[in-house]
């Protein structure tokens, strides 16, 4: 999947927390499951567009991070005409990657912070209802496209994954294509319940 798909689907997502009120309003459920709070229209794109500009700042920062963290890299092999470690290599990726998925969870956040103080007209949904919402939007060719990454992901990390911790590529891989398949059981028994 390209970036831009990856970026369409976050947006997506965030977007499917407002749903459409029967007064052409809108309501907000943070995650789509909490209780629905109204706005209106105007509040809607505003949130929307804050969402958008603020993603867009925060991936160009974790690139521009990343950018310089791999110049650093380079800088110190060159300077000490040795590799850098694999362990503060994985370090230095794994931190900015948190602090990015850590904002972007935050901002996803902001309508839920902005609009605590105004009083909801329902409940939250139930398990049953999340369930439906999830079965729904999820497909069995995206299962099946996430297995196959998963039967592969192991074989493109290294020459040798049966050897040492490159194994845990192995188990990281079965786990996903283990998670893909109980996931599509699912669906399908929740598709059969629910024709």
């Amino acid at each position: 999947m390209s970036m831009n798909n990856s970026i369409q689907k976050m947006h997506e997502n965030f977007e499917a927390q407002f749903e459409v009120a029967a007064d052409g309003r809108y309501l907000y459920r943070r995650n789509q499951k909490d209780e629905p709070i109204p706005v209106s229209a105007d509040e809607r794109e505003r949130f929307i567009r804050q969402y958008k500009s603020l993603i867009r700042v925060i991936l160009g920062g974790m690139m521009a991070a990343l950018v310089a963290f791999f110049a650093l890299v380079i800088w110190w092999t060159a300077a000490t005409k040795s590799e850098l470690p694999d362990v503060p290599t994985y370090i230095g990726i794994s931190a900015i990657a948190i602090v990015a998925l850590t904002l972007m969870y935050w901002v996803r956040g902001s309508p839920a912070r902005e609009l605590g103080g105004r009083a909801p007209i329902g409940r939250k949904r139930t398990r049953e209802e999340m369930r439906s919402i999830f079965f729904k939007k999820i497909s069995y060719g995206q299962l099946a496209m996430a297995a196959v990454v998963g039967a592969f992901l192991p074989f493109t990390s290294g020459p040798d994954v049966f050897h040492g911790w490159a194994r845990l590529w192995l188990v990281f891989g079965g786990l996903i294509v283990l998670l893909a398949g109980v996931q599509a059981v699912r669906k399908w028994s929740f598709d059969r319940q629910r024709p």
